[in-house]
């Protein structure tokens, strides 16, 4: 498949390549409002550190960190590194609490913020093609692969937010990752480096933060423990953390049928990691984990203002808690031959949830004039919820050999093999109403469906690199995979059929879905110096297909086939004024073909088929310059276009038809951030400060006008900043996220499929201010 899709595309693609700066310019100038001047900020960005090499290069000014990619699958310097990626160190991390803080210091990367309850939509480069609307039972559409050290995180039934404590470091890869991670790897990585035990290395750290959101009654707290303990020195080491985080709500609803309530989202994680470091001898060493996290949201981070006509105001009759329970263990042997290292892992991801969320009014909608039928409006408390209970297990085994960096030619190969095995359970419930309508069903269900899925996969893949000349190395990977999937749906109407009691007489369906294929990649970057290189890629991407949960009756769009993509990028690292300057840059294009898009059939069910083809191209700088001895300087901009390239006409028959040319859903046509650090001796201890402001523009929530929820909405500027004074062992500080209480929205579900009490609109949390602590032994 990738030979040929390299040489049927290369022509056009890389005539795109060609003129795509000019053309992104003048295409987004012409497309959307640039009042922000992302193009004039990149310019003066690089005008402004440009215009004082003098400052840059003075000797008391420090040399800027080296960046280490490590999701490579070998460590590798960012000029070593054929691709375009990001990474954030401990420092960092450590001050942020999401995926969105994530994304907005990293080009390229965008979500949707719909808040903890719902999976964060994870895009890179543009490449989304859901509409935003509620997002329950899909995760986070898995474009993008999310890893947690060598553990695949699932795609579909996402933890609603990964805890981010005692990380080493987070990795962005932009552009698609098939050949050596597989499946989900449409758009890129996210990968979450944890802390590893230190062998020589006692140690204890206490934090804690507490903080008040605008608008809500309580106060936030966030606290954790973590304890390195060498138990043999140099041989056997422990590393345990444990933590806390509770947020107040600050949404209201006096609608609810249990009673009015104020600050209705308040959410709470509680998470704990152990894991160990066993060196038995200087060639071989054993490493394991075991991270638990406890996820309970109570409502969602959404209002309905249009009807409450209040911005912080729900109006749903229930609320909608989701539960989730995470657990992720690994075990690793990594042994040193000569010139070569093996390592051998063992993996588990195993993720238990419970959503409810109301139905009322989408279930009422259905009878709205001009449908003369009238079945449930005809009691006039009616009120119903769906409940999902889901349960994913996933278990993987990798063994990979990996040469030195240092020889001429290097390569890598692996073997990969996972399992993925689903049980879910979906009901809706009428309370009361069969009572009103005489019938005798004392559980009250009027729909019940399950779902079993069982899906094996093995895969094989390799990468050489190859050093022409001492500065010139051509590179080429390959991935072979073969997956089956076994899914048994089972489901049954109950009270709208006239079943009585307590039966369940469920129908039920198997479906049998296997694939093999295989993906590729080639690259070569020329390095001028130590410090600068230029590189160019093509490298694919791919999905698996799947199975759609309905009724076994409905015999159309019951499965789902894998999509991909083939990236075209060049791009350059560079390091200036003896490594004060780092700078980043890359143009893409990408084809994506057989597109999975969540839509719903005519009958009302909600699916995933496949759409034909899209195309996203885009251009991203990244710049970080350490301007003396005290200051710092971040920055990051992105322009991307990503748009249909053939039309979508009458695939379920529910006349939600897209055209070419339609812009994707969720993605912004353009992002920026510039943040400034500052660090200054006190003489008694040292003061740290940081400002981070990001823009995103608005975004479309579906393809066009005949999608049932979209709209247009507006881009946003958020801004943070932190000062904190350390003396010692300990540091002391304030922050403020949100300092200009924007109230954006993210995301919205409309009146047209839910009825004027039953939309709503996601929106940003409110300004937050509070005090951190940190002490160190």
């Amino acid at each position: 498949m990738f030979v040929r899709q390299v040489f049927n595309h290369r022509q056009k693609c890389l005539s795109k390549l060609e003129a795509l700066d000019t053309h992104m310019l003048t295409s987004i100038d012409r497309k959307s409002d640039l009042t922000s001047g992302p193009r004039y900020l990149m310019a003066g960005i690089l005008a402004s550190v440009m215009a004082s090499p003098a400052v840059l290069a003075a000797a008391a000014t420090p040399a800027l960190e080296e960046i280490i990619v490590t999701s490579s699958k070998r460590d590798l310097s960012l000029q070593q590194f054929s691709g375009s990626a990001s990474v954030l160190d401990k420092e960092t991390v450590q001050g942020l609490s999401s995926l969105s803080d994530i994304a907005q210091r990293v080009p390229g990367l965008a979500t949707v913020d719909t808040g903890p309850r719902n999976p964060s939509a994870l895009m890179i480069r543009g490449l989304r093609f859901d509409t935003i609307n509620t997002g329950e039972f899909v995760g986070d559409g898995a474009t993008v692969a999310s890893y947690f050290d060598n553990i695949p995180l699932q795609g579909y039934y996402a933890p609603p937010s990964l805890s981010l404590k005692d990380l080493q470091q987070v990795e962005v890869l932009r552009g698609p990752q098939g050949t050596l991670y597989g499946n989900a790897s449409i758009a890129g990585l996210v990968r979450y480096v944890s802390a590893k035990p230190q062998l020589d290395q006692q140690s204890l750290e206490v934090g804690t933060r507490l903080s008040n959101t605008r608008r809500s009654s309580g106060i936030n707290h966030d606290t954790d423990i973590v304890v390195n303990t060498p138990l043999i020195d140099d041989t056997l080491a422990v590393r345990m953390v444990i933590g806390q985080e509770r947020n107040q709500g600050f949404i209201n609803n006096p609608w609810l049928l249990d009673g009015p309530r104020k600050d209705s989202n308040d959410d709470r994680t509680d998470m704990a990691r152990v894991s160990a470091l066993w060196q038995l001898m200087p060639e071989w060493q054993i490493s394991g984990s075991y991270h638990y996290q406890k996820t309970d949201i109570s409502d969602r981070q959404a209002a309905n203002p249009a009807f409450t006509g209040d911005e912080f105001t729900a109006s749903t009759l229930y609320r909608e808690p989701v539960t989730g329970d995470l657990r992720l263990a690994s075990l690793e042997s990594q042994y040193q031959f000569p010139g070569a290292t093996l390592t051998a892992s063992i993996s588990r991801y195993d993720y238990e949830t419970v959503h409810r969320y109301d139905q009322t009014h989408y279930l009422l909608q259905f009878e709205a004039p001009p449908v003369e039928e009238v079945f449930f409006s005809g009691y006039d408390d009616f009120s119903a919820y769906t409940t999902g209970a889901f349960d994913v297990v996933k278990d993987n085994i990798e063994i990979r050999l990996v040469s030195d960096s240092d020889q001429r030619l290097r390569w890598l190969g692996g073997l990969f093999y996972t399992t993925d095995d689903l049980n879910a359970v979906v009901t809706d419930t009428l309370p009361g109403f069969a009572d009103f309508i005489g019938m005798y069903r004392p559980d009250e269900l009027d729909y019940y469906a399950t779902q079993q899925q069982d899906l094996r996969e093995q895969s094989a893949y390799a990468e050489v690199a190859w050093d022409i000349l001492p500065q010139w190395e051509i590179s080429a990977g390959l991935r072979y995979f073969h997956y089956k999937d076994n899914v048994e749906t089972c489901s049954t109407l109950l009270i709208s059929a006239g079943i009585e009691g307590t039966e369940l007489p469920v129908d039920c369906l198997a479906n049998r879905d296997s694939k093999s294929d295989t993906l590729g990649k080639i690259s070569t970057r020329y390095a001028f110096s130590d410090d600068q290189s230029v590189y160019f890629s093509i490298a694919e991407g791919f999905r698996r297909g799947g199975a759609n949960l309905l009724p076994v009756d409905i015999t159309e769009a019951r499965s789902y086939a894998p999509d991909s993509s083939v990236n075209y990028e060049l791009g350059n690292h560079s390091y200036l004024f003896d490594r004060k300057l780092r700078l980043s840059a890359a143009l893409f294009y990408i084809d994506w073909q057989d597109i999975q898009l969540s839509t719903r059939l005519e009958s009302g069910y909600g699916v995933v088929i496949n759409a034909p083809e899209a195309r996203a191209q885009g251009v991203e700088l990244e710049v970080q310059a350490q301007l003396n001895e005290q200051w710092r300087l971040r920055s990051a901009v992105t322009l991307t276009d990503a748009e249909l390239s053939k039309d979508l006409v009458d695939l379920t028959g529910s006349g939600e038809d897209a055209y070419k040319g339609d812009r994707l859903p969720g993605a912004p046509r353009y992002q920026w951030t510039v943040g400034v650090d500052y660090q200054q001796s006190l003489g008694w201890g040292t003061l740290d400060a940081s400002l981070n402001i990001a823009r995103k523009s608005g975004i479309r929530t579906a393809l066009n006008t005949n999608f049932g929820d979209y709209l247009n909405l507006e881009g946003y500027t958020t801004a943070d900043a932190d000062i904190s004074v350390s003396r010692g062992n300990w540091r002391a500080g304030l922050f403020i996220h949100n300092i200009s209480d924007t109230r954006a929205i993210t995301g919205q579900r409309t009146a047209a499929l839910h009825g004027e009490q039953g939309q709503f609109e996601y929106m940003t949390r409110p300004r937050t201010a509070g005090i951190s602590l940190r002490v160190k032994y």
